[in-house]
């Protein structure tokens, strides 16, 4: 084990190193004096000379009597307003260091330790706050993965059972309607595994962006149709409103299309029937502004200050009964901050919530820009039909009912 030398025996050393030489040579010079007043008390005739030496004796006993008095003051202040802080300070270190995350330092002083001990303080707030977050996230992701597991195991009982007590077109029947359970969880589980995935990739430095020009307006545009029949079996109406009908830009539009479609999944669980999704672009300076707006349950000002943080879900909103995993928003914002962008909420409850993103307008030197219909071709052949409507059912596997099983998509 490695030793360790007190404060307190440092600075007692240091006091010793300075006084102890000073007493030795006042002890030397007080001795000295007593063998001369001996020696002049033998002079009756020299009493002037004897009343000067015990004079300066006394001056020197009384010099001695104030060191030690000092040294002993300045021990009880050093040990009250240094070691005693010090030692507190320690303790609480090592309850942090333990996993004590409560522990904190009462000291009130306003000097260098008193800074010290309130940047602990704040620094154990800090800590105690995201570890609680971080232990309340990772339990809700546990949830989020055992839940679709009981379900999926649930429907695999169920299809053995049909298979041994039921007719071959009944058991067709029932179990069809098991597997589309099946299905459904199995992409609730992968859109949560490829979104750690990302948000690890975003947190390292590792997700990447490809970069490419392209029609973002025809590209929203086409993205917010393709999840409309999703809004219609909800009761939900989906609207595309835009004042600029063309617009090449450079983006990635695999993650253009999983903002858009993360917002209006967003969008969707939170508005109740009969309500409106606004998707609306308009143009700015050098920058184009999309908005994703609904008309639901609205957002408290309290959470709408923290809906992008990682570790931040607020059960108090009353919104713990929806589906999802909180992560999604966090998300948004790294595709949106990859593009140089910039995305920000704004709601009120019982009135709705809108996000609004602003991406700046560039376009990549390749030897002449492409048109409008080149570009829409381009993301028709990467995006379109099976590959995008797989894509859809992804980040929507988490609203559950969202859609009629008889007018499934496909």
């Amino acid at each position: 084990m490695k030793k360790t030398c007190s404060i307190r025996a440092k600075l007692l050393i240091m006091i010793l190193s300075i006084i102890a030489p000073i007493l030795i040579i006042k002890i030397i010079y007080l001795n000295k004096g007593f063998q001369s007043i001996e020696t002049a008390q033998g002079y009756l005739y020299n009493h002037f000379v004897l009343k000067m030496y015990r004079r300066s004796l006394f001056m020197e006993l009384l010099f001695t009597g104030v060191i030690m008095l000092g040294l002993f003051i300045m021990s009880f202040l050093v040990e009250k307003y240094i070691i005693k802080p010090l030692s507190v300070l320690q303790t609480a270190s090592k309850k942090f260091i333990a996993g004590d995350y409560s522990a904190r330092v009462n000291i009130k002083s306003k000097d260098e330790i008193g800074l010290v001990a309130a940047s602990f303080n704040t620094m154990a707030d800090n800590i105690e706050n995201l570890s609680r977050s971080k232990q309340g996230f990772f339990t809700h992701i546990l949830h989020e993965f055992k839940t679709p597991l009981n379900v999926i195991f649930s429907s695999v009982q169920l299809v053995d059972t049909y298979k041994k007590n039921t007719d071959c077109e009944t058991y067709r029947k029932k179990a069809s309607k098991q597997i589309k359970i099946i299905q459904q969880n199995c992409l609730r589980m992968m859109r949560l595994t490829t979104n750690l995935i990302d948000i690890n990739r975003h947190d390292n430095g590792f997700l990447k962006i490809k970069l490419d020009n392209y029609d973002i307006v025809k590209l929203i545009r086409d993205i917010t149709k393709s999840v409309k029949r999703y809004t219609e079996s909800k009761g939900i109406n989906l609207l595309f409103e835009t004042s600029v009908q063309s617009r090449i830009a450079a983006c990635d539009p695999d993650m253009i299309e999983r903002i858009i479609l993360n917002l209006i999944s967003n969008a969707i669980k939170f508005t109740d029937k009969n309500g409106v999704i606004t998707v609306k672009i308009s143009e700015l300076e050098k920058h184009i502004m999309i908005s994703v707006s609904d008309t639901g349950i609205g957002i408290s000002e309290k959470r709408c200050n923290s809906i992008f943080e990682l570790f931040n879900r607020d059960d108090a909103d009353g919104i713990r009964n929806k589906e999802g995993t909180g992560i999604g928003l966090y998300l948004v914002k790294a595709l949106v901050e990859a593009h140089d962008g910039e995305i920000k909420a704004t709601s009120e409850v019982s009135k709705g919530t809108t996000f609004n993103i602003t991406l700046p307008v560039r376009i990549l030197e390749k030897g002449g820009c492409p048109s409008p219909g080149e570009s829409a071709e381009k993301y028709l052949k990467s995006s379109e039909s099976e590959n995008l409507i797989s894509r859809i059912n992804i980040e929507f596997s988490d609203i559950y009912s969202c859609y009629d099983d008889d007018n499934e998509i496909s």
